[in-house]
């Protein structure tokens, strides 16, 4: 794509020189002539000009993210496509990434990485209020520019690329490290699903390293799903407890133990270095427990002698089964009662009926019609409907003791 070097776009746009690729974009400086500012732009990689839909959906999410203008996001200020080529212009970003920063200067110093997270909160609470759900928060989207000020790019970008290339080894392998369990999965993604990548984040920005590595993205992500997060403690002396805390929950296998919201996050980590909390109990979660909703999460702060356990991985596919032996029975024959007595006051209201009221029904004597309701009915006989009736009646008393009989055993 160095062809572009030098033209201009929409007649607009010049381009200066190429930042950056990635898995489905080339990241290129820009100059708009109109506003007289720099600005990046995101063209995609030919490869997807084929996909309509895909485009379609790109095209609809990027213009959806164009509404977050906020300090920490960076801010996009066009969409649009000449010549097969489809781009975004964004707001330009003078830096580095978080990754880059990491790789350079290895574990961040604790106030900083508290600094850096609850910047990202800040851009999640914006987001996650507009219904914008980011799905891939990760070190390389955190651009920190020359006043250490942190913007979270690529907001609306993920969700139109998830579909098309997730299984691009190149683009997956980028995002694995810090997907959730539920993403892993295919499952239901929701502000929950920000709220663990950032957990992640937090945990390489103190300790230095990624929880979880292996050869392949299928690897990683079962890794995810399974394996117990490493205690950030273990892996950074001196860390307090209560850093650690919001860690360990933010990054919670199951998104019921997490923090609700961005904001429940942010409230949390600022306290987080305090001389009271420094030392607070670990986050556990109770044994047997699947949701924070059922009171089942502990907070640290509470009394010692509540007893907790870890929370253990989670386990793909699993199921509780009980044999025919756990199944009880005595709900399902209370249930049969309205039935039963249903049954037996019908039959036993229309033999009454016919009983108590025959006259309704004499016609000369000889023959029984419904005179006022059915003038034209077909007559029946007075000997063929007693006889009728009296069967009815014995019919009832057997079908009751047949019911009786089976609710009985």
């Amino acid at each position: 794509m160095d062809q572009l070097i030098g033209s201009r776009i929409s007649d607009r746009y010049h381009i200066k020189r190429l930042l950056g690729s990635g898995g489905m974009a080339y990241v290129y400086l820009g100059e708009d002539m109109i506003l007289e500012r720099l600005v990046a732009i995101k063209i995609l990689q030919p490869q997807f000009n084929g996909d309509e839909e895909f485009l379609q959906r790109f095209r609809r999410e990027s213009r959806a993210a164009t509404i977050l203008g906020h300090k920490n996001t960076v801010n996009i200020y066009d969409v649009g496509e000449e010549r097969e080529l489809h781009y975004i212009v964004m707001e330009y970003v003078e830096g580095q990434t978080l990754k880059e920063m990491i790789r350079l200067h290895g574990p961040l110093p604790l106030e900083q990485a508290v600094h850096i997270t609850k910047q990202l909160l800040e851009a999640l609470m914006q987001a996650h209020t507009h219904g914008i759900i980011h799905r891939d928060i990760k070190p390389h989207n955190l651009l920190s520019n020359e006043r250490g000020e942190i913007k979270v790019a690529d907001f609306g970008i993920a969700r139109a690329a998830s579909a098309s290339t997730i299984t691009q080894t190149n683009t997956m392998m980028g995002s694995v490290h810090y997907i959730s369990p539920e993403q892993a999965r295919g499952g239901v993604v929701s502000v929950r699903s920000d709220i663990y990548a950032a957990g992640i984040v937090l945990f390489e920005m103190v300790t230095g390293v990624i929880p979880y590595d292996a050869e392949s993205a299928v690897s990683i992500a079962l890794k995810h799903i399974q394996e117990p997060l490493p205690d950030p403690v273990q892996l950074r002396q001196g860390l307090p407890q209560s850093l650690s805390n919001v860690i360990l929950k933010a990054a919670a296998k199951s998104p019921d133990d997490r923090y609700m919201s961005a904001e429940e996050m942010y409230k949390d980590i600022r306290s987080a270095l305090s001389d009271e909390r420094k030392n607070e109990r670990p986050y556990f979660i109770q044994e047997g427990h699947a949701s924070k909703a059922e009171g089942g999460w502990s907070d640290p702060r509470l009394p010692e002698e509540d007893t907790m356990v870890a929370a253990p991985a989670v386990q793909e596919d699993e199921q509780q089964y009980s044999g025919p032996e756990a199944v009880d029975e005595e709900p399902e024959k209370t249930k049969k009662w309205p039935y039963v007595l249903a049954c037996i006051l019908v039959f036993s209201g229309a033999a009454f009926f016919y009983w108590l009221l025959p006259e309704m029904f004499v016609v000369n004597g000889s023959t029984k019609v419904f005179p006022h309701v059915f003038p034209h009915a077909f007559p029946l006989t007075q000997t063929a409907v007693w006889d009728g009736l009296n069967a009815g009646e014995g019919q009832v008393l057997q079908e009751g003791a047949k019911v009786w009989r089976q609710v009985e055993s």
